[in-house]
């Protein structure tokens, strides 16, 4: 009786082994997410993302609350080679005009960025608005 205790302890030590092993490899999967460089525009007094040729620069702030609206995609990019910063796509908007920085640390902040060559902001979009660059 004893023995056939210790060969089930030992089996279910050994399938939870295995279980554990194979829920930690699906979970760290290394994702290689391309780099938007940050471009230090001194004569707005902001910093810009750029990739794959499109500028974009800060719009507005999405505040904690609405970090986790309607607005947020999937994570497409990272903020140069700094994977606490998430570049993320807005839902219902092309990732060439709209994107979302997000500092991904406790109480973290997202920064709404549009591409330079956007002209016509989007109704639902207009609350976000914080910088202004006609001023300069």
């Amino acid at each position: 009786m004893e023995k056939r205790i210790s060969k089930i302890i030992l089996k279910s030590f050994l399938l939870f082994i295995i279980v554990f092993l194979c829920f930690i490899s699906c979970k760290t999967k290394n994702i290689k997410y391309p780099e938007y460089t940050v471009r230090d525009n001194t004569g707005l007094g902001y910093i810009e993302l750029v990739y794959e040729g499109i500028t974009y620069r800060p719009y507005g702030i999405l505040t904690l609350g609405s970090r986790f609206n309607k607005y947020l995609s999937k994570q497409i990019g990272i903020r140069e080679d700094n994977y606490n910063n998430k570049i993320y796509e807005l839902i219902g908007y092309d990732s060439r005009e709209w994107i979302v920085d997000y500092h991904d640390v406790f109480m973290g902040s997202s920064l709404l960025l549009k591409s330079i060559d956007v002209i016509d902001i989007p109704k639902e979009l207009e609350r976000y608005k914080a910088y202004d660059y006609s001023i300069f």
